[in-house]
């Protein structure tokens, strides 16, 4: 293996006076750093797709033992085999890995609130404080009836919010945890029984969600929920937080936020709108072309590289490496394997 021509050091591993004799990656810098004012002969190689190091060496120098040289050679190759550019099945497997049950949802900022019903995206909703992440569901009303006189159900549909993008206003859910929920507890109490009324939910909170037969534009609320498990005093230090941003958000509605009890504001009350959703999460946008105008674009913007395109371009630019021309290769790796170990 390439580490073992390393020289070995003591080191502290406990910062006490026990040491212990370690690979000395350190001197790798000092070495490189001697090469980068020598006249060695560099080009730049592409590499095959599915080609792997071991192999580029056998092409380029007809042994595979200097596999270790693109390593060093590259910057972008120094973290090791990780950086090494995947082959087209590998990085699609890896995507399809990496966004498995991933949806994102956009709720743009609009210029004038107002006009568009007093929504906003929750920019500053403190979704970002990681501890809140496990409790918080984005949640679609799909249903509103009457059981009697004098109760109104509110039924739900929702899923865990799993990461909140602020400059991209992109809410991201786990798709594999769409479920529904109520704000009248003997529904709440039906929630997986398999019964009629949980089948029937189940069915729909499924197909609300990613409604693509109609406009995209939904109104949706982030909603706390809590169990047995959940910290003293969370939810209500999540709501009040909420309330704070909201009306910085929205100074206009700040009476109406002020009047508004937690326990209302909790069920609901914040609602937000959706422009774009994207169901695959790989679809959604990594990057705007013109990051200033991405809030003031309108309510569909178009004009994005998404996260498979940029994953794929990232690989693409790393099959193009700097190696070692074959004259060359003999001496380099004597001189290398000398300096590493002065």
């Amino acid at each position: 293996m390439f580490f073992k021509q390393f020289p070995k050091t003591s080191y502290s591993i406990e910062n006490d006076a026990i040491q212990s004799q370690i690979t000395d990656y350190f001197r790798y810098v000092d070495v490189v750093e001697k090469f980068a004012d020598d006249l060695y002969a560099y080009q730049n190689v592409d590499i095959i797709d599915g080609e792997r190091p071991d192999n580029l060496s056998q092409r380029l120098y007809g042994t595979p033992d200097y596999y270790w040289t693109f390593f060093i050679a590259n910057d972008d190759l120094k973290s090791g085999l990780s950086a090494w550019p995947k082959s087209d099945f590998e990085l699609s497997q890896h995507i399809t890995n990496q966004f498995k049950n991933l949806s994102a949802f956009r709720f743009p900022i609009f210029e004038d609130a107002p006009s568009e019903g007093d929504k906003t995206t929750p920019l500053g909703i403190p979704i970002t404080n990681e501890k809140y992440l496990p409790y918080l569901r984005l949640c679609l009303l799909i249903d509103t009836l009457q059981t009697d006189a004098s109760v109104s159900v509110k039924v739900f549909a929702n899923a865990k919010i799993v990461d909140f993008e602020p400059n991209l206003s992109q809410i991201w859910i786990d798709n594999s945890t769409l479920t529904w929920s109520s704000d009248y507890d003997p529904y709440n109490d039906q929630v997986g029984d398999g019964g009629t009324l949980d089948t029937k939910y189940s069915a729909e909170s499924k197909t609300a969600m990613f409604n693509t037969s109609s406009s995209q534009k939904e109104n949706y609320s982030i909603q706390f929920f809590e169990d047995s498990t959940t910290p003293v005093g969370l939810k209500t230090a999540f709501i009040q937080e909420t309330l704070e941003t909201a009306t910085a958000l929205q100074p206009s509605r700040a009476t109406e936020y002020r009047n508004m009890s937690l326990t209302t504001f909790a069920n609901g009350r914040y609602e937000i709108t959706n422009s774009q959703f994207w169901q695959d999460g790989k679809n959604a946008p990594a990057y705007y072309l013109n990051s200033n105008t991405e809030y003031m674009s309108g309510p569909e913007s178009t004009s994005y590289v998404s996260y498979e395109d940029e994953i794929i371009e990232e690989n693409d630019d790393r099959r193009t490496i700097k190696v070692v021309a074959a004259p060359y290769i003999d001496s380099f790796a004597q001189d290398y394997k000398r300096l590493l170990n002065e």
